[in-house]
């Protein structure tokens, strides 16, 4: 199972859940509810990948999920690990060559769904994507 689709912005975990820009609160969690008229944000639980353990916060507006944000949260069983291999594991994730690991640069690229974004937090040392759909 492939995690990310390049084409269509979607992203899929081990176990069944898969987020699209566009879809509504109730298809992400049938308990979850967006305000009418509002952004709405809400974490998900910690989601284990392939490598890691990620943690998704997503924001859904008028149109459904808006965008979505993956932070590292442990690679390869570890905790506390360095921005680094956080970022390294990100870019694996995403099929993508981390164009600048030595600086840590934010890589923001343009596609058919929105854009997506990997970036390291220059104070925590933290890494994470941003995926942005296109309003639908």
């Amino acid at each position: 199972m492939r995690f990310f689709d390049p084409d269509t912005g979607e992203v899929r975990f081990p176990g069944g859940l898969c987020l699209r820009g566009g879809i509504a609160a109730e298809q992400i969690d049938p308990n979850l509810r967006s305000l009418p008229g509002e952004d709405t944000v809400f974490c998900l639980p910690h989601l284990a990948v392939e490598g890691g353990v990620l943690a998704p916060v997503c924001v859904l507006g008028g149109s459904g999920l808006a965008s979505l944000r993956l932070t590292a949260v442990s690679v390869n069983g570890r905790q506390q690990t360095p921005g680094e291999r956080q970022r390294a594991f990100l870019f694996g994730l995403f099929g993508l060559k981390d164009p600048c690991p030595d600086t840590q640069q934010p890589v923001r690229i343009k596609a058919t769904f929105g854009y997506l974004t990997l970036y390291t937090d220059p104070v925590s040392g933290q890494a994470g994507a941003l995926v942005e759909y296109n309003p639908g």
